[in-house]
């Protein structure tokens, strides 16, 4: 059945508007990825810089002398803090970091595991599969601040030192490019990771706990070693909050501007494609006219 020009032309018309749409919406969410990016790769040097300077602390002091260096060799208690995005429209960037925490959740073997999600996305797509969740927040990716990250950081502090939970990791999206973002599960709670306590033993645990202030005497601390650790630990875990989530900003951005560049690609493949059929369905027509005028001028004569 042959197709009208008119409903050809009708169809170009409207999916060259939704290519103007996906046009402007790469544009802007280029801008913002520029910004983006900017601030995660100006803030990496001051968040690794924090991380090894506890590193090189830890060195020198018990791995008990501050409660958030270690945490129970298995855990019974754990947070999976799971980054995403408020809005749609970005490709696979919600998709992958969901599939990532959902694997990673699947495979711990803590009786209680307790679910905090970024991003009104990732807390419907967290419902959705059954998982409770404990709390919600909204994703800062359009108005990056350190000041927004704290808040998760401090529930997270708070129930890491009130014996709540043992173990406290961070689900997000690591920006390498604009067209590689990978989806990585970090544990930010106790600082040492978790595979050095469990390759410590809780041998070696037990027997720290006996001098918990065994401290280098090549060093001195002032005015004490826990008075330092106090303000630095705190720190270090906004620091590195702060950092992931600017990571996933910058990658919510960059794979929504790929995801819009190949809607506008799509639409103009669509559009040549309808103008062929124009084209075609147009000729088409006017064949039959002038069939039908010849036909008309042999059956008078």
């Amino acid at each position: 059945m042959a197709i009208s020009p008119r409903l050809i032309k009708r169809r170009i018309r409207s999916i060259s508007n939704t290519r103007k749409i996906t046009r402007a919406m790469e544009l802007v969410a280029a801008a913002k990825m520029r910004k983006a990016v900017q601030m995660a790769t100006n803030s990496r040097d001051y968040s690794r810089a924090a991380e090894a300077i506890v590193r090189d602390i830890r060195l020198h002091i018990g791995t008990m002398a501050h409660p958030l260096l270690t945490g129970r060799v298995s855990p019974k208690n754990s947070m999976v803090i799971v980054v995403g995005s408020n809005r749609g429209l970005c490709g696979g960037f919600n998709t992958h970091v969901l599939k990532k925490a959902i694997e990673f959740i699947r495979a711990r073997t803590e009786s209680h595991l307790r679910i905090v999600t970024v991003g009104r996305r990732t807390e419907a797509s967290m419902k959705r599969v059954g998982f409770p969740i404990d709390a919600a927040f909204e994703s800062m990716a359009d108005a990056p601040h350190f000041d927004k990250t704290r808040p998760i950081s401090l529930l997270a502090y708070n129930e890491f030192m009130k014996g709540n939970i043992d173990r406290v990791f961070l689900a997000f999206t690591d920006f390498k490019s604009a067209l590689t973002q990978v989806p990585n599960i970090k544990q930010i709670l106790p600082i040492i990771p978790e595979g050095e306590l469990k390759q410590n033993g809780e041998a070696s645990v037990q027997e720290e706990e006996t001098k918990p202030n065994e401290i280098d005497s090549n060093f001195l601390f002032e005015p004490s070693a826990r008075a330092i650790l106090d303000e630095m630990l705190p720190r270090l875990i906004e620091v590195q909050m702060y950092q992931a989530l600017l990571e996933s900003s910058a990658s919510e951005h960059a794979s929504r501007m790929m995801a819009m560049r190949n809607a506008s690609d799509n639409a103009s493949d669509i559009v040549k494609e309808l103008t062929f059929s124009f084209n075609q369905a147009r000729q088409a027509s006017i064949t039959r006219e002038i069939s039908e005028i010849s036909a008309g001028k042999a059956a008078i004569e």
